[in-house]
């Protein structure tokens, strides 16, 4: 039996949608309603939810109106915002030895 990955989920406005962003086990954010005109506009409505985060995301997006789910990975370089205080540079250490782990 093989799955026919090209098919099109549409999502027409009315449609009761759904969704959810998750990242490392962690739910960044969640949506539902009826107003999404497509996919693309309840992804950048959980992106944009979401805030700043690194890595692989999974969004999954059910329209409970139509009967199907679609999940699919969503990466991401963004960084987490930097901190308001300026980093200080930290000194060399002398003395110690740095442990490698794949080298031990």
């Amino acid at each position: 039996m093989t799955m026919n990955k090209n098919i099109m989920n549409i999502v027409n406005i009315g449609d009761r949608i759904c969704a959810t962003l998750e990242c490392n086990g962690r739910r960044l954010a969640s949506i539902s309603g009826t107003h999404f005109a497509s996919l693309d506009a309840v992804r950048q409505a959980l992106v944009g939810l979401a805030g700043r985060y690194a890595g692989i995301a999974v969004l999954t997006v059910r329209n409970c109106t139509q009967g199907w789910r679609d999940v699919t990975a969503l990466a991401t370089m963004r960084r987490p915002a930097a901190s308001a205080q300026p980093a200080v540079a930290a000194a060399p250490r002398m003395g110690s030895q740095y442990l490698i782990p794949w080298a031990s």
